[in-house]
């Protein structure tokens, strides 16, 4: 029985009503238009399965599986497609037939590595862990029954009803050959019913270990200490993918180090084995390196330190079970120093050097079951070609040329009992394993020809696309399909995450095409995007070819005639409402949307709900209102709470509380796609500095500040760095102050960045200058060397500092007070200048230099689209100067003194 045609036709009884039968989705899956003809919209309307490639490309498969599967197909991989050609032969003809495909086939493959991989008891617990969560277990049969499950009566049958995997795997492959195709099933297998799951390396190859676990003999040691390493003399820019080069040396060492390294520049390691974790914890891994180096457990990222660097130190955490991992350190030199030290902080204890007896490699090499010595016969291969040509398996298979055409499909059901769904078959006629409820859905649909030159509806297509790639497993759309019963168990979230079923079961597909922007569809499809971090199931990719329609479709069968159309959220005056108001209401100051969402990459203050950073990239505005003004009208059951019940805002100070005001601020926000001012409240600090009632005031390296900064943070929250070595205001930010976590732990050293948002630079060097003309250019000495010197800073009853300093006989203040708006705070600067005799030429202020510097109606000024600066009762002036503008405001002395009144406002 066809078991793959068998999982279509049960999928067909759910959409029995509609005009896509059991009998053409066995049509498009047998691919029986490999062979036979049809007309073009028919060819199309069938979408037939495409074979499995052969050659370097296609599947690997070993020389003891390929004689098997040729001699019996349906014995050797029940379920298969793939129909027997030699069935007619007698047994000595038929088995020189399949031995000599077989070494045409072995000849189009790349020679087999003579080594296998070590067997790694860490990697098949990995293995078996990523296969029932990942995906793999929703179209697969699961191998081991769900916690708690275990003597289900259901289990069987689940297994029974799932796509076989093969009962020869542990012959069929390699470790190696199945690694590559699990990285990319569909190079080998282009039809997209065995998707991409975006593997890593370390991923792929450890459930191929857990698939192939067969491979090692029962009982057999399969670790001894220390760790493999490969070394390469190879000068290189950055970290490379190792299994492209031939290492120099491979050897086993006692632990990570350079001591092993044969040179002192142009090098790279990888180190690879286990690691035997003594309890349960938290771990915290500390690479440093000079230069870039990755450190991997259980084939996860958890310490980055890449790149050509100084010596340096990164960190990461990672939540592991006692017993033994899979370690992964990548290394290499690009010149100059070297290091390479690897640390851990087990829990409870402090970082430290990690013992040399946690360390394994693995020993028993994994070879494909029926593994013998095999050499390609030159005569058996051109016999073998010779068949492969005869038996016309380039119809399915192509290689050089197509295959022939038989007698065009439609004509079939006409010369019955002949041909390959007779029930006695010609010697020449393919063998497929159908049952005769299969073979009579075929004819039936092959004798009502008219219904298949029905052009399709969009849903109907949608239904078929869905069923031939087995979408309905993970997700419904309109009442069909979804995870049921005991499958349903293999879904998870990641870590602890307190979502429902929100937080494990892929998304309803229903109304998907009036939610989903076309493009983001295409991109999820195409690349698998994943947008749920707490969701263990991944979303596969299926390749452009197999769904390239569904977007439009989607799109067109979803479409609502009353549906609000994309608003322009780069229209003029739209930007300043997004970034003031949006961004506020985002944040911690307004629906607080950051405590259950992530944003842009950054962890939410509570649950890690899906990023809301892409949410204009994703959703389409129409939907994305009336969701948010209803959100179990879309989707039952949400945890997502209505901010606008009866359509009154919770929030009642921002926007008055109106609903569709807040809502187009919200989207004009997100819909930008540029968060270089993320919302308030987001990014914490590891040792925030917080200013509540009175202003805080940091002196050290702060990043855009210089090494002689003074940080003033705000209880408004709005945010200044002085720089004392050019007496200019270097930088303003809104939101959080800044973390000085750096500063105050350890050795101190580096600059620290802020850690608000709206962060916006001064102008560079001095900012005061003589100008004889006003288009003279402005003066490149700074600081001392323009004759600037820093006379401290004085604070006020409320602790504001007022920064002085003099120039040129000048005396100079400095004072900024933060006043709150109606979304953020502004800063009111006031610059007071005193002179016992004016300047001789003409004094100016250099207020701001960028690209685009803007009048405004009401006198302020815009610089960047970012800042808006207005100077009551000055005349400033926008002029060119060095390839960009500069903002020139004239200091007029009376009596000596003159003074500069600064509205900055974001």
């Amino acid at each position: 029985m066809l078991r793959h045609a068998f999982l279509a036709f049960t999928f067909s009884v759910v959409v029995a009503h509609a005009e896509v039968t059991p009998g053409e989705i066995l049509l498009s899956e047998m691919n029986c238009v490999a062979c036979h003809e049809v007309a073009a919209p028919l060819h199309s309307r069938l979408a037939p399965r495409q074979s499995p490639r052969l050659g370097a490309d296609g599947v690997r498969a070993t020389p003891q599986w390929l004689r098997e599967f040729l001699t019996a197909p349906q014995t050797t991989s029940p379920g298969t497609l793939m129909p027997d050609l030699l069935h007619a032969l007698p047994p000595e003809q038929k088995a020189e037939a399949a031995e000599a495909l077989t070494h045409f086939l072995v000849s189009l493959q790349p020679a087999a590595p003579a080594t296998g991989r070590g067997a790694s008891a860490s990697a098949i617990a990995e293995g078996e862990r990523l296969y029932h969560t990942l995906g793999c277990a929703m179209c697969h049969a699961p191998l081991t029954a769900p916690k708690g499950r275990e003597g289900d009566p259901r289990f069987a049958q689940l297994r029974a009803t799932s796509v076989p995997l093969g009962e020869g795997i542990a012959k069929k492959f390699s470790v190696t050959e199945l690694t590559r195709f699990l990285r990319d099933p569909l190079k080998a297998r282009p039809s997209g019913r065995m998707p991409g799951m975006n593997l890593s390396e370390p991923e792929a190859e450890a459930i191929a270990m857990y698939l192939l676990r067969e491979q090692v003999p029962a009982g057999a040691s399969v670790s001894a200490a220390g760790l493999h390493y490969d070394y390469y003399e190879k000068d290189l820019p950055e970290l490379p993918e190792f299994d492209r080069l031939t290492p120099t040396l491979t050897d086993v060492a006692a632990s990570p180090s350079l001591a092993v390294a044969k040179r002192t520049n142009g090098f790279a390691l990888r180190f690879r084995g286990n690691i035997v974790v003594p309890k349960d914890g938290t771990y915290t891994f500390m690479t440093e390196s000079d230069d870039g180096s990755r450190l991997y457990i259980d084939g996860r990222l958890v310490v980055d330190n890449g790149g050509i660097h100084p010596k340096q130190e990164r960190t990461g955490e990672v939540d592991l079970k006692a017993g033994a991992h899979t370690f992964l350190l990548t290394y290499f030199d690009g010149g100059g120093d070297t290091a390479l030290t690897v640390r851990w902080k087990a829990p409870g204890q402090k970082m430290a050097n990690i013992p040399e007896t946690l360390f394994t490699h693995d020993t028993q090499p994994m070879r494909p079951l029926g593994d013998a010595p095999f050499a390609v016969d030159a005569a058996k291969v051109a016999r073998g070609k010779q068949f492969f040509t005869e038996l016309n398996c380039a119809a399915c298979h192509q290689l050089d040329a197509p295959g022939r055409k038989s007698i065009p499909l439609p004509q079939i059901a006409a010369r019955q009992p002949r041909g390959c769904l007779s029930t006695k078959l010609a010697a020449n006629v393919p063998k497929f394993d159908i049952t005769d409820r299969q073979r009579q859905v075929i004819l039936a649909l092959l004798q009502q020809q008219a219904t298949l030159d029905i052009p399709l509806e969009d849903e109907q297509r949608i239904r078929r696309t869905m069923t031939t790639l087995n979408c309905y497993a993970c997700h419904a759309r309109e009442k069909r399909g979804g995870p049921e019963g005991l499958r349903r168990d293999y879904l998870a979230s990641v870590g602890e995450v307190d979502l429902g079923e929100e937080g494990s079961v892929p998304p309803s597909l229903t109304n998907v095409g009036a939610k989903l922007r076309p493009e983001w569809i295409k991109t999820v499809l195409d690349q698998g995007e994943k947008v749920r971090p707490y969701m263990a199931t991944r979303m596969p990719s299926y390749g452009t070819a197999n769904t390239a329609h569904l977007p439009e479709l989607f799109e067109k069968a979803d479409a609502r005639p009353d549906a609000l159309p994309q608003p322009d959220v780069f229209a003029p005056g739209v930007a300043g409402d997004a970034n003031k108001f949006g961004r506020k209401l985002v944040g911690t100051g307004g629906l607080s949307c950051i405590a259950c969402h992530v944003f842009a990459g950054n962890a939410s203050l509570g649950v890690p709900a899906l990023d809301l950073a892409n949410a204009g990239e994703r959703l389409k505005w129409d939907w994305f209102r009336r969701y948010m003004l209803d959100p179990q009208s879309l989707r039952p059951g949400t945890r997502m709470p209505p901010f606008w019940p009866g359509g009154v805002g919770a929030n009642k100070d921002i926007l008055g509380g109106d609903a569709e005001k807040q809502l187009a601020a919200i989207w004009a926000y997100l819909a930008r796609k540029n968060f270089t001012d993320l919302p308030a409240g987001l990014v914490r600090g590891k040792m925030e500095l917080v200013a509540t009632t009175e202003p805080v005031i940091y002196r050290n390296f702060i990043e855009g500040g210089g090494a002689h900064a003074i940080g003033v943070g705000y209880p408004e929250k709005a945010n200044l760095c002085f720089d004392a070595n050019e007496m200019r205001l270097a930088m303003i930010w809104q939101g959080s102050f800044i973390d000085a976590a750096k500063h105050r732990s350890g050795r101190g050293q580096g600059f620290e960045k802020p850690l608000g948002s709206n962060v916006v630079s001064g102008p560079p060097g001095a900012p005061f200058a003589v100008l004889a003309s006003e288009n003279d250019p402005w003066p490149a000495a700074r600081g001392r060397d323009a004759g600037y010197q820093f006379r401290g800073y004085r604070l006020d009853d409320k602790r504001r500092p007022t920064f002085r300093y003099t120039y040129d006989g000048i005396d100079v203040e400095d004072f900024s007070a933060a006043v709150q708006n109606d979304a953020d705070a502004d800063l009111h600067r006031t610059i007071t200048l005193k002179a016992k005799q004016a300047p001789a030429g003409k004094l100016y202020f250099r207020a701001a230099v960028g690209a685009k510097i803007e009048a405004q109606k009401d006198g302020a000024f815009l610089v960047e689209e970012k800042v808006r600066l207005h100077f009551p009762g000055a005349q400033p002036v926008i002029r060119e100067s060095n390839g960009a503008r500069e903002l020139l405001v004239p200091v007029v002395f009376q009596a000596g003194t003159a003074q500069l009144i600064e509205h900055i406002s974001w």
